[in-house]
């Protein structure tokens, strides 16, 4: 019959492991999964500003053309940007779970890698949670410059009939922007972890 080790230091850096894994799984499913219709929206919606800005801004003002471009291309690269980060943090968390699953006998032999992997994980983490902040940096513009378009749909859906998808990408916006508004202080929150585990894996001492 095999032994409990309830001794094995690397138990609580596992059950911190864990619990980032779940909140990056939570945030995917709950946060970006949601967004993906409002991006692809906005894309699509890009593409018709960029043809037709010349004669959009005749009616909303030039700035406002080249606010929304700018503004609406960078959150699309930053919202993937994030994305590919997340999915990138959740394989690596796993990854470091079943080291230290296969590591459950003789722990020590794994407290080298261990450590290294859980410093990257930190590293990654972190640079989601800025990312993340950057989304938030981003949307509030370019929800203003939307409600002035959306405010003028009706003198333009005369000559673009697509105009009219202002409104619900507006709205997608908006929800967006409630969504990534709670996750930050989730993963604000839960980058004191981060730290708790980073310390745990530096208390270990490789042979």
């Amino acid at each position: 019959m095999a032994q409990a080790q309830p001794d094995n230091p690397l138990i609580p850096i596992q059950d911190k492991v864990v619990r980032i894994h779940s909140r990056l799984l939570e945030f995917f499913r709950n946060v970006l999964v949601k967004m993906k219709p409002m991006i692809v929206s906005l894309q699509g919606f890009l593409v018709n500003v960029k043809k037709a800005a010349k004669e959009i801004a005749k009616t909303v003002g030039k700035s406002a053309v080249e606010s929304v471009i700018k503004m609406g291309t960078r959150l699309v690269q930053v919202v993937a940007s994030v994305e590919k980060l997340v999915i990138e943090g959740i394989k690596f968390a796993s990854k470091i779970l079943a080291v230290i699953r296969k590591a459950a006998k003789v722990p020590q032999k794994a407290f080298k890698v261990v450590k290294a992997m859980v410093a990257r994980l930190a590293k990654m983490f972190r640079t989601i949670l800025s990312k993340v902040m950057e989304v938030m940096v981003v949307i509030n513009p370019i929800e203003i410059v939307l409600k002035v378009i959306d405010t003028m749909k009706m003198m333009l859906q005369l000559v673009f009939g697509w105009i009219t998808q202002v409104g619900s990408i507006t709205s997608g916006v908006k929800k967006a922007k409630s969504l990534i508004k709670k996750s930050v202080k989730m993963l604000k929150a839960e980058a004191k972890q981060v730290t708790e585990m980073v310390k745990d894996a530096n208390k270990l001492k490789p042979a």
